[in-house]
């Protein structure tokens, strides 16, 4: 009996193990089978990975933070879908005195930095350090040898023979700093300002160090010009404590001299190895350092410029320098070369001696390096491209300023994002994954705190998109402890995305469309048929997308510099291409930022520089010499013969090697009559444009639309390609609903249209194909957008069967008042309140409405049954609620349905409806503007907010006109077929 029970037991359990085996292995072949037939991009398109997410610059403002603040924002944020900071410390505040907080650097803010590395390595979330008490690199640290300086200069007319012994006039001197740079003598004929420059004497060891000077005059007239260097006195350039400026008591000082790489590594390790080592104390590691955008002004010497000069331009500057003092040496164009090789001696000191020794430095230490390099405004002659090829993380920047004054919804202005374009194309051509920007930024009278919410942001984003911008770093979220209260003390400019905002619950929706068009749009490589060079002429800056009236609406662009055309570039199967895979059908000479007189004038206001729309006439010999190389290899290049050299080096023999190479290369052509020859394998074509030139070829626009002639700026794309799928992102750029046809350079592909706000996908069922084409309808919503993908193959000539691609909506009815509603009584809102009719709070008479911030609750009951259609197939319902201001949270029946927080403000209702008895509940949730607003008419006792009692600037004040909001409606409920 005992053995018969023992080998029953067993067995069972050899059964029951065998089973599990059994089901084990069918999880196992399960989970293979969804592996393999996984769909990656459209999986991480839905969820995307965190190197889609969006980074957030995380403002410790008089480093006025605690523990607790830090570990509440960085869970938080980890939890809303923002996996990284960008940790700034400054004073640029928004009240009128500055906040109470640790000392900068000390032991106290050490252990708050390491708390916050700790905190991040827990959470698994990438932690940059902005590497200063500012913006850029500047502070305490910063002697006035390692500060920001200036060529200036002095003269003193005297004639001979005679014996001159005196102290020579001093040059502008800045807070007491001044230094010799060198003395010359020269003799100016007839009373003109030329000099010729043998005649130039170096007289530097005629003049002793307390500034007297002896020499012997020779006959005739002549100029003594004494030249050295100073600070440069910009207000920028040395910063303040609040509120003299922007920063906190102990973060004052200068802003670092970016010609030096010696200054770059006294800063380095004063403040650089400090938070390297503090990190490494926390058990943490700092993804990246971080120098933010140019705004200090102009700088034009540094101690060693002269061995600088002659590195890179390869001769002597000296006897060229009275250019700087208004001379001129030899003739025009000589002085004119000059200048031009002062200038880029300038660019390249930055863009290799800060820029460049910065990545080093990080690289050295284990972190990348991240830089807005492109300005944005008052910058010195800059090579940006170069500036960004030294760069892990590019970044440019974009506005939000103007927004209410817009009559097309948003402010189109060039100016609110004029480098994202040149930030996206220093990432193509230098091979760089990623185009960041500081998003969403503000800073104007009466809208700059808690006025804008997502769906106001929505446009500026998708323009960014469009620009080539794949990745957001929120600017910004300020840390405070949780006990200052809500909204808190902010930073004076920006957005505010942390948890102390009204809408952070609901967060998570904006963050998510935001991160699944990172996750797309930094699929493979850019698509643009024409690669523009730039020339030499300082500055080499790239201009925002626009139409070029040169190419025509539907083709996209690229700009490259000499050092990308020189290095990077070559030629495979008659395109030019780049290491990293970008590749372009049409190298443009077009040897200027722009030539529209309008673009060129915008770019030069915008970065405080002169910037010609007219192209230049010169070119160095290393750069003909590439473009004969490319042409030979079978490249296309468009544009005229250059004239002269662009450089003074081997003056004036450099011409005529220039021209004789151009001859070669042009020939015969004239730009008129003759417009294209062959050379090698490739061509070249002068007095065609390029949108010419690609039509000729056979090339047709990469993306068109019906009504594109009449306004080609009504709809926006970008394109990118990987493998074998293109993808396309397609914006509504106008706050009307829209349903067009779209045409796209594609053809022998099924297309599928994804929606990035709620992560569906669709096949097109309406299409056809013409050509190397495909042309299908969208219907946009205001400011909406797609993505359009090509992957499946498909026979070329077939084409969608259905006659829309989206459903057709049918209203049923309109859900009218009255509407209950529940105000949060701890914002000063009533605990009920009824809405005969929907209009914004801020038309009701009580005060707890009208200047109400934060979530009400708006309930109804319907019925359905007189409006439904039963069982008709494939109908469904959807629930539309008009407009709302700001965001919405929907429940029917105890069900959730989602968040709203754009048009159109539409969700589907087909599982939650019911014939009868519906209870429909919905959250809206407005900003917090209005409640600050009124309480800055209360006396301080009796306000709900804490915040701020004046703000900076007028940017909140109680006569601040106040903001829409509530549900508006009007709300309706749609059937909706298929077709």
């Amino acid at each position: 009996m005992h053995r018969i029970s023992l080998f029953i037991v067993l067995l069972t359990l050899l059964v029951l193990n065998i089973n599990d085996v059994s089901q084990a292995q069918q999880r196992k072949d399960h989970i293979r089978k969804i592996t393999s037939g996984t769909d990656t991009l459209l999986s991480l398109f839905r969820s995307p990975p965190d190197s889609a997410k969006l980074r957030v610059y995380w403002f410790w403002i008089y480093n006025r933070v605690t523990k607790e603040g830090i570990t509440r924002d960085l869970e938080q944020f980890k939890a809303k879908g923002i996996s990284g900071v960008n940790l700034i410390c400054n004073g640029g505040y928004a009240g009128k005195e500055p906040l109470p907080g640790v000392k900068f650097l000390g032991e106290e803010w050490r252990e708050l930095f390491r708390h916050a590395v700790r905190e991040a390595k827990r959470l698994h979330m990438e932690i940059g350090f902005n590497l200063a008490g500012g913006w850029t690199l500047m502070g305490p640290s910063v002697t006035r040898d390692n500060a920001m300086k200036k060529v200036v200069s002095a003269e003193l007319r005297t004639s001979g023979p005679a014996t001159f012994s005196g102290i020579l006039p001093q040059p502008q001197m800045i807070e007491g700093y001044y230094h010799d740079i060198l003395v010359q003598a020269f003799q100016v004929p007839d009373s003109t300002k030329e000099i010729d420059p043998e005649t130039v004497i170096d007289l530097t060891d005629k003049l002793d160090a307390g500034g007297h000077f002896e020499w012997v005059v020779p006959k005739g007239n002549w100029v003594i010009l004494r030249t050295g260097y100073t600070l440069t006195g910009h207000p920028w350039s040395k910063w303040k404590a609040y509120p003299d400026g922007d920063t906190f008591q102990g973060g004052e000082g200068y802003e670092i001299d970016y010609l030096s790489r010696a200054a770059l590594d006294d800063y380095f390790a004063h403040l650089g190895k400090l938070v390297i080592e503090e990190t490494g104390k926390a058990g943490g590691h700092l993804d990246y350092l971080w120098s933010d955008s140019w705004e200090c002004g102009k700088l034009t010497w540094t101690q060693d410029f002269t061995n600088q000069f002659s590195k890179f331009r390869g001769y002597d500057l000296k006897a060229y320098m009275p250019v700087l003092a208004g001379y001129t040496v030899a003739n025009a164009d000589v002085s004119a070369r000059f200048r031009d090789d002062f200038d880029r001696t300038i660019q390249d000191c930055i863009a290799e001696n800060f820029y460049g020794h910065f990545a080093d430095l990080c690289h050295e230490h284990g972190m990348q390096v991240g830089n807005e390099a492109g300005g944005p405004n008052d910058i010195p002659p800059q090579d940006v491209l170069k500036n960004f090829g030294h760069c892990d993380i590019l970044a440019g920047e974009f506005w939000v300023n103007g927004h209410y004054n817009s009559p097309d919804g948003y402010n189109k202005d060039r100016r609110e994002r004029l480098n994202l374009k040149q930030t996206a194309t220093a990432a193509h051509v230098y091979g760089k994954r990623q185009a960041e920007a500081e998003a969403f930024t503000q800073q104007e009278k009466d809208v700059t705190h808690w006025s804008l919410g997502p769906s106001d942001l929505k446009p500026y984003a998708n323009d960014a998109f469009c620009e080539g911008i794949n990745r957001f770093m929120l600017h910004e979220a300020t840390c405070q402890p949780p006990s200052d209260g809500k909204p808190g003390y902010e930073y004076c400019a920006g957005q505010h995305f942390s948890p102390n905002i009204t809408w952070w619950e609901q967060s998570p929706a904006f963050f998510t469309y935001l991160s699944r068009c990172q996750y797309m749009l930094q699929q493979g490589k850019f698509v643009g048929d024409v690669c523009f060079y730039l020339g030499e002429r300082p500055p080499l800056l790239a201009p925002p997308k626009y139409v070029i009236p040169s190419l025509g609406p539907g083709y996209d662009c690229d700009y490259v510099n000499p050092e990308v055309l020189l290095t990077r570039m070559t030629v495979r199967d008659g395109r030019i291409v780049l290491p990293d895979g970008m590749s372009y059908r049409l190298l443009v000479l077009q040897n200027c930022t722009s030539t529209s007189p309008e673009i060129a004038k915008e770019v030069g206001a915008y970065q405080g520089l002169s910037v010609s729309p007219v192209p230049s006439n010169a070119m160095s010999l290393p750069v003909i010499e590439k473009i004969r190389e490319l042409i030979n290899m079978g490249a296309t290049v468009v544009g005229s013969p250059p004239e002269m050299s662009a450089e003074l080096k081997n003056y004036p023999e450099c011409d005529i090697q220039v021209r004789k190479i151009a001859a070669e290369i042009w020939g015969d052509l004239d730009g008129k009559s003759r417009t294209e020859r062959r050379l090698g394998k490739g061509r070249v074509i002068w007095g065609k444009t390029p949108g010419e030139i690609l039509l000729a070829d056979g090339v047709a626009p990469d993306f068109t639309f019906t009504g594109q002639t009449e306004n080609p700026e009504q709809f926006d794309y970008i394109h990118r390609t990987s493998g074998e799928t293109e993808i396309y992102f397609v914006i509504n750029r106008t706050n009307q609903q829209e349903i067009r046809d779209f045409t796209f350079r594609v053809a022998g592909k099924q297309p599928e249209i994804w929606n990035a706000v709620t992560g569906t996908t669709r096949m097109a069922k309406a299409y056809q194909q013409a050509g190397s084409c495909t042309t299908l309808s969208l219907e946009l919503d205001a400011f909406s957008s797609y993505f359009v993908v090509f992957r499946k193959p498909i026979a070329i000539d077939v084409k969608g069967l259905a006659k829309r691609n989206f459903p057709e909506l049918t209203e049923l009815c309109k859900l009218d008042g009255p509407w209950h509603t529940v105000f949060d009584p701890k914002w000063g809102g009533p605990a009920k309140a009824e809405f005969p009719e929907l209009v914004s709070w801020t038309k009701r008479s009580e005060e707890g409405i009208k200047y109400y911030s934060g979530t009400a609750t708006y309930t109804k009951a319907f019925d359905l049954s007189k409006y439904a259609v039963e069982n008709v197939k494939g109908q469904r319902l959807f629930l539309d609620l008009g407009e709302v201001k700001d965001v919405a949270e929907v429940r029917l029946n105890g069900k959730k349905l989602g968040v709203l927080w754009c048009a159109p403000w539409r969700v589907e209702i087909t599982e939650a409806v019911k014939q009868k008895g519906n209870i429909l509940e919905i959250d809206v949730i407005n900003l917090w503007a209005n409640r600050v607003v009124g309480d800055l008419n209360l006396p301080k006792e009796k306000r709900f907010t804490q915040t701020h009692d004046v703000f900076r600037f007028d940017m909140l004040r109680g006569s601040t006109p106040l903001l829409e909001s509530g549900l508006l409606g009007p709300v309706k409920i749609y059937s909706a077929t298929d077709d």
